[in-house]
């Protein structure tokens, strides 16, 4: 399974466990504008493992966003989001400290995988 199948698999177990109001892949359009807590993922550019000219193993990446109202509901979040990778197995890295965005009035953290 790829890993942007796995991401969206555990963004919806999150949403079933309600720990996240939705998730789409890479973004809301303006119409579905919805309160936080919520998530958003996307591939990004592959980080592909060569050597001589030749690529032994085809990297895949993808980012997971997520966002909350405020940072104890971040770090509910961020578990239950660690607890599902933990059991797929995935490698993650978070990539930065929990943000406050001023203009959206939320906290935002970011996965890399």
């Amino acid at each position: 399974m790829r890993k942007d199948q796995i991401i969206e698999n555990v963004c919806k177990t999150l949403k079933e466990d309600k720990v996240i109001t939705d998730y789409r892949y890479d973004h809301f359009e303006e119409y579905e504008a919805i309160p936080p807590p919520f998530a958003v993922y996307r591939r990004v550019a592959p980080q592909n493992f060569s050597a001589d000219g030749v690529v032994y193993h085809h990297g895949e990446n993808v980012d997971l966003e997520l966002y909350a109202s405020d940072p104890e509901e971040m770090a509910t979040i961020m578990e239950a989001v660690e607890t599902q990778l933990d059991a797929s197995e995935l490698f993650y890295q978070l990539t930065a400290d929990t943000a406050y965005i001023d203009s959206e009035k939320f906290y935002e953290s970011l996965y890399e995988l």
